[in-house]
C-alpha cells in the first residue's frame, strides 16, 4: 500500500478520489434498520456471516483484492485470531493515529502488508487506488462509521449490500444503520444475482427467503436513486 510518507502503517494522503467503487455492507432488522445492542450483534447466522465474507473477499480480476474499512471498535471485536480479516486489504479508522499505532504495535509489525491505518476515508480512497490492486472498497461498521460516512461523505458511496433481517419477536437493539432511503433506490434481485455471479458465488446462496434461528433475511443491493 503506497503512501506519501515512509510510515507504511499510516495513511497520509490528502486529495479526495471517488475510486475505486465504494460500498457499504450491513446487516440490519426491519423496519427501523437495528444493528447492535450493547455493543453486540443481536443474532448468530452462519449463512449471512459467510455472505458477508465471500463478498468482501472474492474479485472479478484475477490478481486483486478488496479492501475493508472499519472503525477501531469493530476491528477490535474480531476475535484476535481472525484479524486482519483473511485475504482483503484492512483499514482501521481512527481520530487518533498515534495512539491507537501503539497500542497496535505488534499487530501493524506483523500484517504490514494487509493491515493499515487511517484518519479518513477520503485519504483511504486515495491511498488505495494509487495501487492499482484493489476492486472495490467495502465499509463494514460501525455504526457511527456507516452513520458519519453516510451524512458527510455520502457522495462517495457507490453501494449498499444490506442484509434485511426480520423476527416474529421483538428484538432489541440499541443502534441503527440511518439512510435516506428516497436517495437510494433497491435493486430488483436479478442485479444482485448476477453480482453473485460475477464472483462465483451464484450456487451458494439464496437470494431471498432464508430461515435462520427464526431470523428471515434477505439479501438486497441498493443503488442510488439518480
Amino acid at each position: 500500500m503506497p503512501q506519501e510518507n515512509t510510515d507504511q502503517s499510516t495513511m497520509t494522503t490528502t486529495k479526495i478520489i471517488k475510486a475505486p467503487k465504494v460500498s457499504f455492507i450491513v446487516a440490519a432488522l426491519l423496519p427501523d434498520l437495528g444493528i447492535g445492542n450493547q455493543g453486540q450483534l443481536p443474532w448468530a447466522l452462519k449463512q449471512e456471516m459467510k455472505y458477508f465474507r465471500k463478498i468482501t473477499t472474492n474479485t472479478i480480476e484475477q490478481g486483486k483484492r478488496n479492501a475493508v474499512v472499519m472503525g477501531r471498535k469493530t476491528y477490535m471485536s474480531i476475535p484476535e485470531k481472525f484479524r486482519p480479516l483473511k485475504d482483503r486489504f484492512n483499514i482501521v479508522l481512527t481520530r487518533n493515529i498515534p495512539a491507537l499505532k501503539e497500542e497496535m504495535k505488534e499487530e501493524l509489525a506483523q500484517h504490514k502488508d494487509n493491515l493499515f491505518l487511517s484518519d479518513s476515508l477520503p485519504k483511504t480512497i486515495e491511498a488505495l487506488k494509487e495501487t492499482d490492486k484493489v476492486e472495490e472498497i467495502y465499509i463494514i461498521g460501525g455504526a457511527e462509521v456507516y452513520n458519519q460516512l453516510m451524512k458527510k461523505h455520502e457522495d462517495m458511496i457507490d453501494a449498499i449490500y444490506l442484509t434485511e433481517i426480520t423476527h416474529n419477536d421483538k428484538i432489541d437493539t440499541d443502534t441503527y444503520f440511518l439512510f435516506d432511503k428516497n436517495l437510494w433506490i433497491k435493486c430488483d434481485t436479478e442485479k444482485l444475482k448476477k453480482v453473485l455471479e460475477s464472483k462465483g458465488l451464484h450456487e451458494e446462496f439464496e437470494v431471498e427467503g432464508n430461515i435462520e434461528n427464526n431470523f428471515h433475511f434477505d439479501f438486497t443491493l441498493w443503488e442510488k436513486n439518480l
